[in-house]
C-alpha cells in the first residue's frame, strides 16, 4: 500500500491536474487578449515563471529589451520566453522522442521541486539531451504554449506582435555586418597602403550607423572601430608618403635640376591653354563666381589682378603629378630639398614646360581636398 502511495504522489508531480472550470477560464483569457510587442522600461526587471512576486525568477530583463505579450493576469503580462530559456522533461514520459501521458509536467530545472512552465501530452514529439545536471530529465526547447510574467509597470506597448520578430532579425542583421566589418578591416589592412580601399571599409560602418539607430550599442561600436580605422589608415598613409618621398629625394639627388631659363618662363607663360591647363578652367570659374558676388560682379581680371595683389612665391623642383586619384588638388607637385610641399596647377601658364627645373612660382592658395599639402594656382613665374 506504501509503495502505491509513493508512485502515486510521483506521478501527480510529474504530470499536471487541472479542473474544467480553470481551462475555461484560461481559455477565455488568451482568446480574449489581444497579443502586443512591449519594452521594458528599467534595468534588472524580473522575469518570474508566474505571475506571483514570490515566483521564481527566470532571468532579469534589460531596459529596452523587446517582449512579445501573450495574456495578462492580475498585475502581470504573460510573455513568451525570451534568450535561451531551458525546459525539462523527466525521460520516464519520453519514448522514441514521442510523450507518453497525458499533460506531463514541464519543469524548469531537472528537478520536481522547480516550477512548472509547461505541458506536454501523448504524442507529443521532443527533441532533447540528457541533462548533465540530473539523468533522470531530458533537456529540451519549451514548448510553444509557454509563458513567463512581468510586472506590467515594467512593460509598454510598442507595436504589434510581430515588431519583436522583425527586430531580432534586424538585431542578427547588425551583429553579422559587425563582424562582416571587422573581418574586412583585417583583410585590408593587411594590404600595401596603396591597394587599401578605405571607403569601402567606411561604408560598411557607415551602413551600420544609418541604418540600424535603433540599436545605439552597436552605432556607438560602429562608430569608434571606424575612428580607429581612421587612424591606422592614416599612419599607414603617412608612412607611405614618408617612403616615397625618400625615394623621389634619391632621384633628385641623382639627378641635379637646373634652373629655368628667361625663354622657358616666356615659352611657358605665352603658351596657349594645353588640354590639360583647360581642366581646370570650371573650378576657376567657380571660384570667380563665388568671389564676383562679394564683389559687385566684377570682371575675371579684376579677380586675377587681386590674386596677384595677394600672391606669394614657392621655390622648388616642379615635377608632374599624374596619379589616377580622385579630387586631386592639381597636376604637378613642387618639391623642396625633395620633400613635396605643394599641389599645383594653372590655366595661365603651361607648367609642363617647366617640369625637372628649379622654379620662382607666383601663386594663389586653392582647396586642397584633404590631400596632404595645401594646393596653389600658379599666375606667373619670375
Amino acid at each position: 500500500m506504501r509503495a502505491c502511495l509513493i508512485t502515486l504522489f510521483a506521478s501527480s508531480a510529474l504530470l499536471g491536474t487541472v479542473t474544467a472550470t480553470e481551462t475555461s477560464a484560461a481559455s477565455h483569457r488568451v482568446s480574449s487578449f489581444k497579443p502586443f510587442t512591449g519594452k521594458v522600461l528599467g534595468n534588472n526587471v524580473r522575469m518570474r515563471a508566474n505571475a506571483d512576486i514570490e515566483s521564481p525568477i527566470v532571468r532579469e530583463l534589460g531596459k529596452n529589451d523587446l517582449v512579445v505579450v501573450v495574456d495578462e493576469l492580475n498585475d502581470f503580462y504573460g510573455v513568451e520566453p525570451i534568450g535561451e530559456v531551458k525546459a525539462f522533461i523527466f525521460r520516464s514520459f519520453v519514448l522514441d522522442g514521442k510523450v507518453e501521458g497525458n499533460r506531463v509536467n514541464v519543469r524548469l530545472a531537472p528537478s520536481l521541486e522547480s516550477p512548472v512552465i509547461g505541458h506536454l501530452n501523448t504524442g507529443d514529439i521532443v527533441d532533447g539531451d540528457v541533462s548533465p545536471e540530473n539523468n533522470k530529465w531530458l533537456e529540451i526547447v519549451p514548448p510553444a504554449s509557454t509563458k513567463f510574467y512581468v510586472a506590467k509597470e515594467f512593460v509598454d506597448y510598442v507595436a504589434g506582435p510581430e515588431y519583436k520578430a522583425i527586430q531580432d532579425k534586424k538585431l542578427s542583421d547588425v551583429k553579422h555586418l559587425i563582424k562582416s566589418a571587422k573581418l574586412l578591416v583585417e583583410s585590408e589592412m593587411q594590404k600595401p597602403f596603396e591597394e587599401i580601399d578605405y571607403q569601402r571599409i567606411a561604408k560598411a560602418y557607415h551602413t551600420i550607423s544609418d541604418d540600424y539607430t535603433e540599436f545605439p550599442k552597436f552605432v556607438e561600436e560602429a562608430k569608434n572601430s571606424l575612428t580607429a580605422v581612421h587612424e591606422t589608415y592614416l599612419q599607414k598613409k603617412l608612412a607611405y608618403l614618408e617612403s616615397k618621398a625618400g625615394s623621389m629625394e634619391r632621384a633628385v639627388a641623382k639627378k641635379p635640376a637646373m634652373m629655368v631659363t628667361p625663354k622657358e618662363v616666356k615659352e611657358a607663360v605665352t603658351q596657349s591653354p594645353t588640354d590639360r591647363m583647360k581642366i581646370w578652367e570650371p573650378v576657376e570659374e567657380s571660384l570667380y563666381l563665388i568671389w564676383a558676388k562679394r564683389h559687385n560682379a566684377k570682371s575675371m581680371n579684376d579677380y586675377y589682378n587681386e590674386q596677384q595683389v595677394k600672391s606669394e612665391v614657392l621655390t622648388g623642383i616642379l615635377e608632374s603629378y599624374k596619379e589616377p586619384v580622385k579630387m586631386k588638388p592639381g597636376d604637378y607637385i613642387l618639391r623642396e630639398n625633395g620633400l613635396p610641399v605643394a599641389y599645383l596647377y594653372s590655366t595661365h601658364v603651361d607648367l609642363s614646360k617647366l617640369v625637372d627645373k628649379e622654379v620662382n612660382l607666383i601663386v594663389s592658395q586653392r582647396p586642397n581636398n584633404s590631400f596632404a599639402f595645401p594646393s596653389y594656382y600658379v599666375l606667373g613665374v619670375e
